[in-house]
């Protein structure tokens, strides 16, 4: 007598693990990797720039630091003027500009002048002598009455009285002021003379 086998239930098949992938790891390290390099060039980028002595911390030495100094290649800080090199250029003679300085001239003397004496007017009474009325005539025989400013003190000579003591004002050499004297000579034959004695100067 066969007994019967009892059916076998069906089970249906254990389905694969699925297989992970690899490709979403390589595309991140790929990403990963670059921006890590990034990071720490500007890393040291920052911390070069943070630490550098330069006044404007993007710059690298040599450059201007702080307080007008220059900062050398080695690091040293030295004042901004001692930090250019020493130079030389050949030396230009400066041309001396045209000197106008008025020559110096002595003061004038008595010497530097003559008078004359013109006859403005006579009026003669005989044995009893003449009146006359005369102008001096001033004269500049020196360079240097050009740059002074002088008192003329000159005499007369003719008149009955004895001597006569006037004064001229010259100026420059070229400009005069002087008064007419009027004297009475002895007789009709006299002719009244003038002689500088003396002369008072200033600069104008």
């Amino acid at each position: 007598m066969t007994v019967p086998v009892p059916p076998v239930p069906h089970l249906p098949p254990v389905p694969e693990p699925p297989k992970r992938r690899k490709w979403p790891w390589v595309v991140g390290a790929a990403l990963v990797v670059p921006a890590l390099a990034a990071g720490i060039v500007l890393a040291i980028a920052v911390g070069k720039a943070s630490s550098s002595p330069c006044l404007d911390k993007s710059q690298e030495v040599p450059c201007v630091g702080p307080g007008g100094s220059w900062v050398s290649a080695d690091g040293a800080v030295r004042p901004r003027d001692a930090a250019a090199p020493a130079t030389t250029s050949p030396s230009i003679p400066a041309l001396a500009a045209p000197t106008t300085t008025e020559p110096a001239l002595p003061e004038p003397t008595a010497k530097d002048y003559s008078v004359d004496l013109a006859v403005v007017s006579k009026q003669c009474f005989g044995s009893a002598g003449c009146n006359v009325v005369v102008e001096p005539k001033l004269n500049a025989l020196g360079a240097s009455t050009l740059l002074w400013e002088c008192d003329l003190t000159y005499s007369i000579s003719g008149d009955s009285s004895g001597e006569l003591i006037e004064t001229a004002y010259a100026q420059g050499g070229t400009s005069y002021r002087v008064d007419r004297t009027v004297m009475s000579t002895k007789n009709t034959k006299v002719v009244p003379k003038a002689t500088v004695t003396s002369v008072s100067c200033r600069k104008p």
